[in-house]
């Protein structure tokens, strides 16, 4: 079971209106649930039938998914940032990387279903799975991250600009 969250994507002048393959929806009605536009991602990965992320690794949906416990199926998206946030949440182990061809970027759908089934099926993906579960820890601390925050407000605000100034 799965909900795939599409939205309208600018290329060149105009909008791709429609990425989702001629017939997709009717085969997959079953099992699964495709939505368009928006949708309540923290309510959805609240929910405790949750038990994976295919995520573009923007840095508020990971905050999202691990204060769940969500393991990632990792997609970085076309932003620098999204890429080394990939490479930190797959050397952190709690995501697996979707493998790309190095030299175009492209992937083929039998790689992301394999990506998949390895996260959340098979033996190799249950210390990714205890990984992220064990994020929620630290991602789910709301004490934690106001003291985090609460640190780094002091640190600004008692930085001294002119001290960075030399007199000349």
């Amino acid at each position: 079971p799965f909900i795939w969250v599409v939205r309208k994507r600018p290329v060149g002048e105009g909008l791709i209106d429609n990425i989702i393959p001629p017939g997709f929806e009717e085969r997959v009605s079953n099992r699964g649930l495709v939505l368009r536009d928006w949708a309540p991602q923290l309510r959805i990965l609240a929910h405790s039938s949750v038990g994976g992320f295919l995520t573009h690794c923007g840095w508020s949906s990971i905050i999202e998914a691990l204060k769940f416990g969500r393991a990632l199926i990792v997609f970085s998206g076309a932003s620098a940032d999204q890429g080394l946030n990939a490479r930190l949440l797959h050397g952190r182990k709690v995501g697996i990387e979707i493998e790309r061809n190095e030299m175009d970027g492209s992937f083929t759908s039998d790689l992301v279903a394999k990506t998949i089934r390895q996260v959340l099926v098979e033996p190799e993906g249950e210390a990714i799975r205890a990984n992220a579960w064990a994020m929620k820890e630290i991602f789910d601390n709301e004490e934690l991250s106001n003291n985090y925050l609460d640190g780094f407000t002091q640190f600004i605000e008692e930085f001294a600009p002119s001290a960075c100034h030399t007199q000349i």
